[in-house]
């Protein structure tokens, strides 16, 4: 039995490239500060024998000027499709991006699987409390983006760019809640085990209701 042919999709690396290229269009950083992060980022989470991207390091001033050169004329050749993005890289690549765009990269890969894209929530209490925000921050844009689609009470083809804006931010924010759901569950079980470690706590843990 033959498989249902699927429609084709987008591949993994050119929505990769994709936000690249956005990246640079809303930050500033550069095609060489970029390869050098990829470089160091791959070099770092890469063991030398599992290499199949040979990026160059430098130990002189002139030697790491050369080693800079040639490691932005290996992105530019992938960036341009000139070679195939090879799978081992693609974890370096994505972090070398800065924290949102790599955020918004990493979400749109999670959902091609079907997943929300949600990360794994920390256990500080520093952490609980940026996952709150964020998930402030994604529901204040999400209510942004579907008030531009309302303004005129009205949904016309001219506001599909908003329509898929405020998909977008529904997704980040559905992304964040599950996120912070995670966190409220985590901090529940720590504070029941430390109490069934310690019942002398047990009467301070008040039920949820």
């Amino acid at each position: 039995m033959n498989p249902q042919p699927h429609r084709p999709t987008e591949p993994r690396s050119r929505i990769i490239f994709r936000h690249t290229e956005a990246t640079f269009r809303a930050t500033g950083l550069t095609m060489q500060a970029f390869a050098s992060r990829v470089a160091d980022e791959y070099q770092a989470r890469v063991a030398a024998p599992d290499r199949i991207v040979e990026f160059h390091k430098g130990t002189t001033v002139d030697s790491i000027v050369k080693a800079e050169k040639a490691n932005l004329q290996i992105v530019t050749r992938f960036l341009r499709g000139q070679v195939k993005l090879p799978a081992d890289l693609e974890e370096s690549w994505v972090a070398a991006l800065p924290a949102q765009q790599r955020l918004d990269c990493e979400r749109e890969l999670a959902q091609r699987y079907g997943f929300l894209g949600a990360k794994a929530p920390a256990s500080q209490r520093a952490a609980r409390a940026l996952c709150t925000a964020r998930a402030t921050i994604e529901f204040g844009q999400m209510l942004q983006a579907i008030a531009e689609v309302m303004a005129d009470d009205q949904v016309t083809a001219e506001d599909l760019p908003q329509l898929l804006s405020a998909q977008k931010e529904y997704g980040d924010l559905t992304a964040e809640l599950a996120t912070f759901a995670a966190s409220l569950s985590h901090a529940i079980q720590s504070v029941t085990q430390q109490s069934a470690a310690d019942p002398a706590q047990a009467g301070n843990v008040r039920a949820i209701r």
